[in-house]
């Protein structure tokens, strides 16, 4: 690679600038340059400890969880009382849907055969409890008592639930996904029962899998989002090469928030061996890690080689580096940290773990950001600019006003009243859309219709009403019952919750089974199917009047119920969720704003940095809002329908922002 020097500001042989002292460097500044003085010692130091956590973690690291938990909501205590009294409801399951062309019904010979074959077929799974595996043709129709049977009105859709004898962690400890593959080209349980239907023979029948066991294994990722850390570190370099026009000044900031990067995740997965983690922290982490890395690290590279500009030694550079743009940095990070342990006011596991490793990231990098770039400086020591590349820009570091944001920020002071009413406009029209967000949870009919868990969503949508992809569960608990009075002590729960009576004596409910009992009966299990889908506000509202219609029936007595189920739990984590985002903005702000007046000591920048802060996250909500809910360009995200905002995004979303945007 050929050097080139056009641009290049020369670095003198010999320091013209005389040497600070410690008072002048301050503490960061010593440490930098003293760093930067004993580079192979720290560098040895390093190299242990990176070492040391890779051996700490491969020894005692621990496994992250896909457990979902919302402590402290009706649902959740549903769920800890299906896992005390009903441990077979913990099983994994799945829906094998079955359908037919128009003008055919399933009860036709031929295509009743080849159902009969099917359920066969998926009785013969490993792992399938075969005696939950039921032909759908031979269950009795509609009763009298108005239970709707499982084969459509029309007699074209038909389902059985499959379940397998293993909750779904087992499963996944045992069957692993593999997001690089696709669900078919591995082991997995869905592997397993497509395999059972495809190798039947040909029909006019089609079998689909959904359920569960589809949304886990049957959920393609693209090349781009398994190698996220990969990408975004490669445009890292992209822009590194960019700003710097030299591979080495590249090399320094990629390498510091690499090494950075790897300790923060082994860190992450030892903290995993004391608590439980969510097998989405080690992302998370990573992701902020390296963007924090690549930000510390560009500023304090760019003060070092300013400072070599202007004559100063190497070592004092590199000092002059840590006290100035090091100790912005380290205010920074502590910004950023200070934002993201705001998660933990959460009592939502899941968010707490998120905030709690994503922290220790930003913690691992502001070391790294004080400590190991001074080291790689030292190692590269004159050659910070060498390997220049031919597209490198004019370098301005010896006089910042010359560059393209000094020239853009003067103009902007020239007229700041004007570019203040015009940015403030433009980013309040941005968040207008913020008004109309619904917060909620995607279900499977936002997915591609390429996946067989959205086919098979929209068949018992189309066959059973949308209320049959959104079952509710109520589990009751009646101490001192048996099996022989269990269904007259819960007479009054039964009747309140309209079970076994004509759809529509609770309204919004389409049917309502139970009491189904547990082996000993002192506990039993209502399955309710609302009238509308998932992320219906009719259903929301059949949840909380079922919770009414409980609290009525059981006042005075020693039975306890719960509503449950995946819908319940949803809404119970967005209820969560809206109540706790005010108290995470409040401690998050002010959090942020005491930290800075301590660095500025001043009171009205880091009130002015928080109002502007607090208006563009405003601006990125609508744009969300805009985007996924509205559907503006979607196509260029790949979807092809509108979804629900996630109730815990925007929560993550503004201590992640808030935090990034304060730093400097």
């Amino acid at each position: 690679m050929r050097l080139h020097r056009r641009n290049r500001p020369p670095i003198p042989e010999q320091p013209t600038r005389p040497s600070p002292d410690r008072q002048h460097l301050g503490l960061l500044g010593t440490l930098g340059r003293g760093v930067f003085r004993h580079h192979r010692l720290v560098a040895l130091l390093w190299l242990l400890i990176i070492i040391g956590a890779g051996t700490l973690n491969a020894t005692f690291g621990g496994k992250v969880s896909d457990s979902f938990t919302v402590p402290g909501t009706n649902s959740q205590a549903a769920y800890d009382l299906l896992q005390t009294d009903f441990p077979s409801q913990n099983a994994a399951t799945a829906t094998a849907v079955f359908s037919v062309p128009a003008g055919q019904t399933l009860d036709a010979p031929a295509n009743a055969a080849a159902v009969q074959a099917a359920v066969t077929a998926l009785q013969a799974v490993p792992g399938v409890a075969p005696s939950s595996v039921t032909d759908p043709l031979t269950v009795a129709t509609r009763t009298v008592a108005d239970v709707p049977s499982p084969v459509s009105a029309d007699g074209t859709i038909a389902f059985t639930t499959i379940t397998f004898t293993d909750s779904l962690n087992a499963l996944l400890e045992q069957y692993p996904t593999d997001s690089e593959k696709p669900a078919t080209a591995y082991p997995n349980p869905y592997n397993s029962l497509v395999t059972a239907v495809d190798s039947l023979p040909a029909s006019d029948v089609t079998v689909t899998i959904g359920g569960p066991i589809a949304d886990t294994y049957n959920n393609p990722v693209s090349w781009w989002a398994n190698h996220a850390d990969e990408v975004g570190l490669g445009l890292g370099a992209v822009l590194l090469l960019i700003a710097f026009g030299s591979v080495l000044g590249m090399a320094v900031p990629i390498a510091t928030a690499l090494f950075g990067a790897i300790t923060a995740g082994g860190l992450v997965l030892l903290l995993a061996d004391v608590i439980t983690v969510s097998s989405a922290a080690p992302k998370v982490t990573l992701m902020i890690a390296i963007g924090v890395g690549l930000d510390y690290s560009l500023l304090i590279v760019t003060r070092y080689r300013h400072f070599i500009a202007e004559g100063f030694a190497l070592d004092d550079a590199a000092g002059l580096a840590l006290a100035t743009a090091g100790k912005a940095s380290l205010f920074a990070g502590l910004t950023v940290a200070v934002a993201l342990l705001g998660l933990l006011l959460v009592p939502i596991p899941l968010v707490q773990t998120l905030g709690l490793a994503a922290a220790i990231g930003v913690g691992v990098m502001i070391l790294a950001a004080i400590t190991l770039l001074p080291t790689l400086l030292g190692l590269v020591g004159r050659r910070i600019d060498a390997y220049r590349l031919p597209f490198a820009l004019r370098d301005t570091s010896g006089d910042p006003t010359r560059s393209l944001w000094g020239r853009f920020t003067t103009r902007v002071g020239r007229r700041p009243w004007l570019t203040l009413a015009g940015g403030t406009a433009v980013l309040v029209l941005c968040a207008w859309p913020f008004l109309s967000i619904d917060f909620g949870m995607p279900d499977d009919s936002s997915l591609p219709t390429s996946l067989s868990q959205q086919q098979a969503f929209t068949l018992l949508s189309e066959g059973f009403g949308p209320g049959a992809n959104a079952p509710i569960i109520v589990v009751a608990s009646a101490p001192g019952a048996t099996t022989a009075t269990l269904t007259s002590t819960l007479a009054p729960l039964s009747t309140a919750l309209g079970a076994f009576q004509p759809a529509g004596t609770v309204p919004g409910v389409e049917y309502s089974i139970g009491p189904i009992p547990n082996a000993t009966g002192d506990a039993a299990v209502y399955q309710i199917i609302p009238t509308a889908g998932p992320d219906s506000q009719q259903t929301r509202a059949v949840v909380g009047d079922l919770r009414q219609r409980i609290d009525t029936a059981t006042t005075g007595t020693a039975v306890q119920a719960y509503v449950g189920g995946t819908t319940a739990t949803l809404i119970d984590l967005t209820d969560l969720v809206v109540t706790y985002l005010p108290y995470v903005i409040g401690a998050v702000v002010i959090g942020a704003f005491l930290l800075l007046v301590l660095v500025f000591r001043s009171i009205l920048v880091p009130l002015k940095a928080a109002v502007m802060n607090l208006i563009s996250i405003a601006a990125a909500y609508g744009i969300v809002v805009l985007v996924f809910q509205w559907g503006w360009a979607k196509g260029l995200l790949g979807l092809h329908d509108t979804i629900p905002i996630v109730s815990f995004v925007p929560l993550i979303m503004f201590v992640i922002l808030f935090g990034l945007s304060m730093d400097y």
